[in-house]
């Protein structure tokens, strides 16, 4: 009899802090700061819970409603302390240190993501979100859903006979005209069958004219925004250079949605079968 009654006492108190951890996790008031962790989270079930978010959060579009801890530099943590979070997802080095400090010493759990633009790292921060808010399952589907995304692009690449050299082009208007080179979102080119005809560039830089034309791309790849806010195409045509390379003559600028291409996120295995049927002719023609 005393060893049933233990094994009843063990049951109760089993199925108490099983409901105690379920209640707790369907509480989770979710700050992100970094738009790719934002993203991540919404693909994972729990946008519902995410109650505030930095100024790059804008997918999916219904996170620009909610209030918003600003941008880097500006993100302080009296700010964030008001909205009550429970936990808050943030991009490495995207919120100052002496501000997490603050946030940590106030008893808000941390989780800080070191986000790399590589497939394997994009697969690395997916679990680690998604361990954290116990929706391991779906971060391997996600997973899942970006490998299957891969092995249409490589079935595609396998078809393809044309290996183009492209310039990534970060721009806001015609004022920020930049060249992305290695450690952007650049780096999706090596998914693509392609090559950066600017292979030497670390980071972002201006956008020159010499150097343009003496790296003659075949294509430009951009941001759906960028393209948009300089006018289009033929507004691309009219920065310095631009029309004098291949890509320019040819009208082979090309450019998807912005957060797809940049975050190397959830979305990065649609981004890249996207981009290789943009740089690959023959395979529109089939």
């Amino acid at each position: 009899m005393k060893t049933l009654f233990s094994h009843a006492i063990n049951n109760i108190l089993s199925l108490l802090l099983l409901l105690i951890s379920t209640i707790t996790i369907a509480q989770e008031r979710i700050i992100t700061a970094g738009s790719a962790l934002t993203e991540t989270v919404c693909a994972l079930g729990d946008c519902d819970k995410i109650i505030a978010s930095d100024r790059t959060s804008l997918y999916p579009a219904h996170i620009q409603q909610l209030p918003s801890i600003g941008y880097r530099g500006g993100i302080n943590a009296e700010g964030i302390i008001s909205l009550k979070p429970t936990l808050i997802i943030a991009e490495k080095d995207y919120v100052e240190d002496a501000v997490l400090e603050q946030l940590g010493q106030s008893g808000i759990k941390l989780l800080i993501i070191d986000r790399k633009l590589e497939i394997g790292e994009t697969k690395k921060f997916i679990m680690q979100i998604a361990a954290a808010l116990k929706r391991e399952a779906e971060g391997k589907k996600l997973i899942a859903k970006i490998d299957s995304d891969l092995a249409e692009a490589n079935a595609l690449l396998k078809k393809t006979t044309s290996h183009p050299k492209v310039i990534c082009i970060y721009n806001r208007g015609t004022a920020t005209v930049s060249m992305a080179g290695k450690n952007t979102f650049g780096n999706i080119l090596s998914y693509v069958g392609a090559t950066s005809a600017v292979a030497d560039i670390e980071g972002y830089k201006p956008l020159n004219t010499e150097s343009l034309i003496a790296a003659n791309p075949d294509y430009l790849l951009m941001v759906s925004t960028g393209l948009e806010s300089i006018g289009g195409v033929d507004g691309m045509l009219k920065v310095p250079g631009i029309a004098q390379t291949t890509a320019g003559m040819k009208r082979q600028i090309v450019a998807i949605e912005s957060l797809k291409l940049t975050n190397f996120g959830p979305r990065v295995g649609e981004a890249i079968k996207e981009i290789v049927v943009l740089l690959h002719p023959e395979l529109r023609s089939k």
